[in-house]
């Protein structure tokens, strides 16, 4: 039975101790790049940070599938963006949700970095550490197009071979990013970390906690969030809800309990948009998040034909209705 106030209540007391964790944070300024910090009077909208966002990562596939010269400087300026979007609103982590049709590698890098740094600002990190999460969640699987298209979208079962070879991405990953100097190098640490688990059950190293990064961790978590989420060419996805839960019940074993509880913290039990039951009957989509309340966010009531209505309900004040039920969509 999933015991969801393991998560939900108390604080972790749990606190790192790798090193590496504290001391690599390399600042992406510090890196030699500059790039704008985006205002509202540049007029960038959340939307604009996510479709740049897809647009320069399915660039940088193209480059790297042709075997040319990669640069990271719009992935910089990118990183910095949505940190700053995640500190005024919420509507990028909408966009995590709302399943965009597209190649689900690029979506997948883009949701991986908006995810982590959620995560990210439930553990308080700094301004300047949130953007290197972001970077390296938007480079994570960059090894990933040094592989075949035909591996990478196969809608069959790999053989022995082709998941040999598909676990070979982190190591091409980490040789990309040696391409953009050695100010990068520890984003190259990271990607070779985000497949591992603390149990020592991942990969390429079977490396266990005491030797991970917890960035690697935080961007590790994400991905499989949005993996269980968005659907494969083999497999269809999982609402978010699902997602969570499936995370809580088999994630506790290979990610710290701390990275999870900052998960649920931030995306909650029940995460923007999805649709819920309250014991009343009534049907609503959950439009705002309580951070402190998971259980209890904030709705937008919908009409028995599932048209949206004016009116909305706050779950934290209205302590005589509860949610009874996920409705499945689609």
């Amino acid at each position: 039975m999933t015991r969801l106030t393991d998560l939900i209540q108390g604080q972790s007391s749990h606190e790192s101790a790798n090193p590496d964790v504290k001391n690599h944070a390399l600042s992406i300024r510090s890196a030699g790049l500059s790039h704008p910090t985006p205002t509202r009077s540049q007029s960038v909208t959340e939307k604009d940070w996510y479709q740049r966002a897809g647009h320069v990562i399915q660039g940088i596939k193209q480059v790297v599938q042709t075997r040319q010269p990669w640069v990271i400087d719009d992935v910089v300026s990118l990183a910095a963006g949505i940190v700053t979007s995640l500190r005024t609103n919420d509507q990028l982590l909408e966009r995590v949700f709302q399943r965009d049709a597209g190649d689900f590698l690029v979506i997948n890098a883009v949701n991986v970095a908006i995810v982590s740094v959620k995560i990210g600002e439930a553990l308080r990190y700094e301004s300047e550490k949130l953007e290197q999460i972001a970077l390296a969640g938007l480079l994570h699987d960059l090894g990933m197009f040094v592989l075949p298209d035909s591996l990478l979208y196969k809608a069959s079962a790999l053989t022995e071979e082709e998941v040999r070879i598909m676990r070979e991405h982190p190591q091409h990953g980490s040789r990309l990013v040696e391409e953009v100097g050695a100010s990068y190098s520890w984003v190259g640490r990271v990607i070779l970390q985000e497949h591992e688990r603390m149990d020592g059950s991942g990969y390429p190293g079977g490396l266990t906690w005491d030797h991970l990064d917890e960035m690697a961790l935080i961007i590790g978590l994400a991905d499989v969030f949005d993996a269980l989420m968005n659907s494969r060419p083999y497999r269809r996805g999982r609402s978010p809800h699902q997602a969570i839960r499936t995370l809580l019940v088999s994630g506790k074993s290979v990610f710290p309990h701390h990275l999870l509880k900052a998960l649920v913290e931030q995306l909650s039990i029940y995460p923007l948009g999805t649709t819920v039951r309250l014991n009343t009957g009534e049907i609503g989509v959950v439009s705002r998040l309580n951070r402190q309340y998971p259980l209890r966010p904030i709705l937008r009531l919908l009409q028995s034909g599932h048209a949206p209505v004016s009116k909305t309900v706050d779950l934290r004040a209205e302590t005589s209705l509860h949610i009874v039920e996920v409705v499945p969509i689609g």
